[in-house]
């Protein structure tokens, strides 16, 4: 029987990591590379043997260009829009080719190890949104042969709070920060939970010292780097009750922390890891147990849609039917229902914010659609995001099996949220399409 895995990858411009689902350890495990067990880190670089007729991927480029005759591929990140082909062999690639083979090279790579080795789930977390890189990891699934549902794309941040929340509770009894210092800079998030609310809320503050605090404004000169960051650490270590720190990165890779680390320490556990984002994946691919916390909380970051959408089916109740409910990532959240008209042409829609403190409601109405007996038009409505705030509501006409075919006819109703505490805006034009 093969084995199949649950994977988290953490995929950078230039390097990516892995992790699979341990079952018997129930957490996720490093992958190491081949040809170096202490290294977790990949290099994001193709390599074709001419001696060979083979790709390498990784490690084993960067040790087969030494050792063989052949073509390197790197800085792949910064060439996607590059429209000219890259001769190799005897062929030809776009960059977007190239990445997807990086990609999927990557995760053969590890599926390799073991005997007809699949593919159960992946998750691959990406720093932020990026629509070319978004588009282009939609297609995996058919590259490496598996159901398109086997395959979700993130963020570093949703995949922090997946390995925060999946940590012993007493880590998370308060806020919790979250230091990621890369080769872009420092930047800061410091989760907040909100536990007199019902729901509980959890909100990430995100601070952004990247014009303080980047590799190269320092190069060697580590003392006045541990000074800066010590005294970003006392301020903001004032603003809330911090229960433990997480630091990643490249930035902390060295041993260069003195006077920051008693000032992270003091009454607060520390933890440093390059793999936060691999892992939070991967317990995001198992779902289930570990997922509970988006379960528990209402998640508010800058990516997560903050109402819920849904229809009234009673006016005398006003009982709501959600299609979309908010929390999670705009660019994940996708809802659809299906409805009948009971002597009507009328929608009523709603959208709810999270907290419960705004709620706004618009009637549609579904014009165009040939006169049938009541209960004899089924309706299809769909809701999607274009941002956290911003997005459609898409219906269209089923009919009603074969005695009342469908028109064919799709109606979208655009809506702008507010944040709330401020006015709304909800568009009012129904557009046909």
């Amino acid at each position: 029987m093969a084995d199949s895995f649950y994977i988290g990858m953490d995929l950078c411009s230039d390097f990516t990591q892995l992790s699979y689902y341990n079952d018997i350890k129930r957490e996720p495990e490093s992958v190491s590379q081949l040809n170096n067990k202490e290294t977790y880190m990949m290099p994001n670089i193709l390599f074709y043997s001419v001696d060979s007729k083979r790709w390498y991927v990784g490690g084993e480029a960067s040790e087969a260009r030494f050792t063989e005759q052949g073509v390197v591929i790197d800085g792949i990140f910064e060439n996607l829009g590059n429209k000219a082909p890259v001769k190799v062999g005897s062929g030809e690639y776009t960059y977007p080719e190239l990445f997807l083979m990086m990609v999927k090279l990557h995760i053969d790579s590890f599926l390799y190890r073991y005997e007809d080795a699949v593919v159960k789930k992946l998750v691959i977390s990406v720093p932020e949104y990026n629509p070319e890189i978004y588009a282009l990891l939609s297609q995996l699934y058919s590259e490496i042969g598996v159901p398109e549902d086997c395959i979700e794309i993130t963020s570093h941040l949703d995949s922090g709070l997946y390995y925060i929340f999946n940590q012993q509770t007493d880590l998370w009894i308060n806020s919790v920060a979250l230091y990621d210092y890369n080769a872009d800079g420092l930047n800061y998030y410091r989760i907040d939970i909100s536990r007199n609310r019902k729901p509980e809320i959890v909100s990430v503050i995100h601070e952004d010292y990247s014009e303080q605090m980047s590799l190269s404004i320092y190069g060697n000169d580590t003392y006045s780097m541990d000074n800066d960051f010590a005294k970003i650490a006392e301020h903001e270590n004032k603003q809330a009750y911090i229960s433990s720190v997480f630091l990643t990165g490249i930035g902390f890779s060295d041993k260069w922390m003195k006077k920051s680390t008693n000032v992270l320490c003091q009454g607060r556990r520390v933890f440093v890891g390059q793999n936060i984002y691999t892992k939070g994946a991967c317990y995001r691919a198992v779902g289930g147990e570990y997922g509970r916390f988006y379960d528990r909380f209402y998640v508010e970051t800058k990516e997560n849609v903050l109402y819920d959408v849904g229809i009234i089916i009673d006016e005398e109740t006003e009982e709501f039917v959600p299609i979309v409910t908010g929390g999670k990532q705009w660019y994940n959240t996708k809802g659809r229902i299906e409805v009948i008209l009971d002597n009507t042409d009328r929608l009523k829609l709603s959208y709810r914010s999270i907290g419960g403190d705004i709620e706004k409601q618009e009637v549609v109405r579904i014009h165009g659609i040939p006169k049938r007996p009541n209960k004899t038009t089924k309706l299809s409505i769909e809701v999607e995001y274009d941002s956290p705030l911003e997005g459609a509501v898409i219906i269209k006409d089923l009919g009603f099996g074969k005695l009342f075919p469908t028109t064919n006819k799709i109606y979208r109703k655009e809506f702008v949220l507010p944040k709330p505490g401020q006015d709304s805006e909800v568009k009012e034009e129904m557009q046909d399409v």
